[in-house]
């Protein structure tokens, strides 16, 4: 196995500033964040946060009678065995983790790479839908040569099985995610035809990344349990008349104290009586399917269930049977990836011409005979067993506190992985005022704003520079060639280089100065007497400005930004103030509901965002950034009141494309707009650290998020040696 590591140097660095800084970053979880359902082959992860909750046995149960057990600490609970529920009431991290990789789709994204690729679907991209009278079809062929580990195979019938439960059902979050409104219908022509009707001309959320990665579930299995489930349906929905409905209806309307939810029973119609019986049905349903034993449910990924002991530990066994057991799988520096199988005749290059420098490669297995998931309910629980051997690797969404990193770094039988978090840090110009309404005050600011003297040297490289809303790991739909403020000749500009620049920016652009800022080039500090007196081309003089971010001691990274920024702009001659603000007050002050008086009373803030989804990123940039999506106008999470007719019309584009290929491309060409036109200046990306045993080989080290964000990515080629 070959694997580069760009960022494996840092971890001493990153070590050594961590014990430096006491209050490390702890309340991210809450705050940056961005919904994402489905994305990267239909398996939608839920962030937890803290250090978990409730008991936990932590006794490690004894290993399988087979070698190479790779034995996983849980921070927090597992609660279920049910996949159904994995997804919907059950939705955490650790389940989900868990449980999701016994599933197939017709197509995933790979990992690392995240490029589109196949998985039972039989042609390499999704076949185009075509209008039939008023309705739009996918007839989408399936390889003929997957099979469920008990040998049935994996036809048409497993999708539409998973379609019509959904439907019948009502099951909603990551279920309902996967069959968008306009999906009118799945089924099965013949085994291994796919036919989905669509009620219109279906996009790459609704068809690619909609039913595209939606799982195949084993009817055979799970059909008698459906069965029952509607048998409970209706025996629930039989005693109920509508007379009850409606005194049901009026009850729950009268629960609150908001009189104006009042209904009376004359307000009640036959739909909201006919909606409410469906509901219960549909309640007692779910109640009989999700609470089914998932164990030895069968599989079509590289591990099966075997057990949950609640409170102690879950296990999951090898599929012996797994489709692409033997596949060499190959990211190449030209973000295309390639899968090659010779017991199959597979080698196929997706998203790219298989060119450059090979970034990552691995053969997957499963080379462990179990993996044994240990609750314990507490980081510390599961890292003391870690530092003791009992442990090969904590799961662990958050990845490691300073203390525990600390301490864990002087011990020679662990070894540790650095990965960027999969969001972003950033600052925010409020364009409905000036002077952060010019392009020019905009550009000037990003210039002299040096985030690679802050992030390398600063922080001694405990963050990673940022440039663009996509993380560089998304390689089919990152741009590396935006433009860098305060960058020449593809490298960051000297301190007197960038005032040098940003200066006659503003001068370009009209900005005089009573004082103007004097630089000497030759002195380390270049910028020897600040401006002073900053005025517009208008003639109106620049008014202090705040920039608000949070305080040290919820992030100290953001905090030591603000700082820096604060004098960078004042010896520019811009008049500017970092306030130390609660996270939740510039929540407040930014995001919606805001009229437009109040969106005049910020001029600058600090905040993030999380992963968002991974196949499919520009969905990111669409919600961010698109004028519909303005926090005044539009009550969306456009805080800047950015307005690009360029922009729009990308984004336009983006949400009417039909192929990857031109998603990825209107994904740059976002990303391209935004560097220039910085409504946000991005900052920087977080690390995530993860410590697990010497004895322990996960296919790659580099992978966005780290090896907590895509557990699916690596149970079927870790490699645990004696």
């Amino acid at each position: 196995m070959k694997v580069t590591k760009p960022f494996g140097l840092r971890l001493l660095a990153l070590l050594a500033v961590f014990a430096m800084i006491v209050a490390a970053c702890s309340g991210e979880t809450t705050e940056d964040t961005t919904t994402t359902t489905g994305g990267g082959g239909g398996e939608a992860t839920t962030t937890t946060e803290g250090d978990g909750g409730g008991g936990g046995g932590g006794e490690t149960p004894p290993p399988s009678a087979g070698e190479g057990s790779l034995r996983i600490g849980m921070i927090a609970n597992i609660t279920t065995d049910n996949w159904w529920a994995a997804l919907d009431t059950e939705s955490s991290s650790q389940n989900q983790a868990y449980l999701t990789s016994g599933k197939t789709a017709l197509f995933t994204t790979s990992l690392p790479g995240f490029v589109y690729i196949p998985a039972v679907a039989g042609t390499d991209a999704p076949v185009e839908a075509v209008q039939e009278g008023d309705v739009w079809v996918v007839e989408q062929p399936l390889r003929q040569d997957m099979t469920w580990s008990d040998g049935t195979p994996v036809t048409a019938n497993d999708l539409a099985f998973y379609f019509d439960t959904v439907r019948e059902f009502s099951l909603g979050s990551n279920h309902a995610a996967n069959f968008p409104p306009d999906v009118l219908s799945i089924t099965a022509p013949d085994d291994y035809t796919v036919r989905v009707e669509f009620a219109s001309a279906p996009g790459l959320a609704v068809w690619n990344n909609g039913v595209g990665f939606a799982s195949f579930v084993p009817s055979h299995y799970w059909a008698p349990f459906v069965d029952e489930a509607r048998a409970a349906s209706e025996a629930a929905t039989a005693s109920i008349t509508d007379e009850d409905a409606t005194q049901a209806i009026v009850d729950a309307s009268l629960a609150d104290d908001d009189p104006d939810n009042d209904i009376a029973p004359e307000d009640v119609t036959q739909e909201d009586i006919d909606a409410y019986i469906a509901n219960a049905g549909a309640q007692e349903a779910l109640t009989v399917l999700y609470t089914v034993s998932g164990v030895n449910e069968p599989s079509a990924g590289s591990v099966i269930v075997d057990q949950w002991e609640t409170g102690a530990f879950a296990a999951t066994v090898s599929n012996g049977t797994y489709f692409d057991s033997g596949t060499e799988n190959t990211l190449f520096s030209d973000g295309s990836f390639r899968v090659a199988n010779a017991n199959r005749g597979d080698d196929t290059v997706f998203g790219g011409e298989g060119a450059g420098d090979v970034v990552a490669s691995y053969v997957e297995g499963p080379f462990v005979a179990e993996i044994l998931w240990v609750e314990h309910g507490t980081k510390d629980a599961a890292y003391e067993k870690l530092a003791g051997g009992e442990l090969d690797y904590v799961y662990d969404p958050t990845g490691l506190t300073s203390g525990l990193r600390n301490e864990l770094a002087t011990n020679p039988a662990l070894q540790f992985a650095v990965n960027q978090t999969e969001g972003f840090r950033y600052m925010a110009f409020n364009m409905r005022k000036a002077p952060m309404s010019d392009l020019a005050f905009r550009q000037a600011v990003a210039t002299v704003i040096n985030k690679e003297l802050v992030a390398d040297t600063v922080l001694a490289g405990a963050v990673f520079p940022g440039y663009t809303v996509i993380h560089p790991d998304l390689s089919v739909f990152y741009n590396a060639d935006v433009e860098r403020f305060g960058w020449s000749d593809g490298a960051p500009m000297s301190e007197a280089d960038r005032f040098v620049t940003a200066v006659q920016i503003l001068k370009d652009a009209g900005y005089t100065w009573t004082s103007e800022p004097v630089i000497d080039v030759e002195n380390p500090d270049p910028v020897t007497t600040p401006g002073d007196g900053l005025t517009a081309p208008d003639g109106t003089l620049v008014p202090e400005l705040s920039i608000l971010a949070p305080g040290p001691g919820y992030d100290p990274f953001r905090a030591t930004f603000s700082i820096w920024i604060e004098q960078w702009l004042n010896d520019l001659g811009v008049p500017a103030v970092a306030e130390p603000t609660d996270f939740n007050a510039i929540v407040d002050a930014v995001f919606p509901p805001q009229t437009p008086e109040t969106a005049q009373n910020w001029d600058m803030y600090m905040l993030g965002w999380g992963g968002g989804d991974v196949s499919l990123p520009g969905t990111s940039q669409v919600a961010f950034f698109h004028s519909r999506e303005d926090a005044v106008d539009g009550g969306g999470f456009n805080t800047p009141g950015y307005k690009s007719d360029r922009f729009d019309a990308a984004a336009d584009a983006f949400e009417a494309a039909t192929d990857i290929e031109t998603a990825a491309d209107l994904t740059k060409e976002m990303d391209a707009i935004l560097a220039e036109e910085l409504p946000y200046v991005v900052l920087f990306r977080t690390p995530i650290i993860e410590a697990f045993g010497s004895n322990v080989q996960f296919p790659v080290d580099v992978i966005m998020g780290g090896h907590q964000g895509f557990p699916s990515a690596w149970p079927n080629a870790v490699n645990v040696s004696e």
